[in-house]
């Protein structure tokens, strides 16, 4: 039996200036936010110059972005 942690998420329209091996860095709202791979849907698949993300609201309500 597999099991996965599901949470709640969220598509935010905002702009993916950079992508590292571990956190992609976004202008959201005009502020600059580095958002850690491991709390966004298919983190692995961002690139730069795209124009949203789905992260995990948890992680969103901690910043303070939800």
């Amino acid at each position: 039996v597999r099991l996965m942690a599901r949470f709640a998420q969220t598509t935010i329209e905002c702009e993916v200036e950079r992508v590292t091996e571990k956190a992609i860095l976004i202008v959201y709202e005009g502020e600059e936010y580095w958002v850690p791979r491991s709390v966004c849907l298919d983190g692995n698949e961002a690139a730069e110059g795209d124009t949203d993300l789905i992260v995990a609201d948890w992680w969103l309500e901690k910043e303070g972005l939800l």
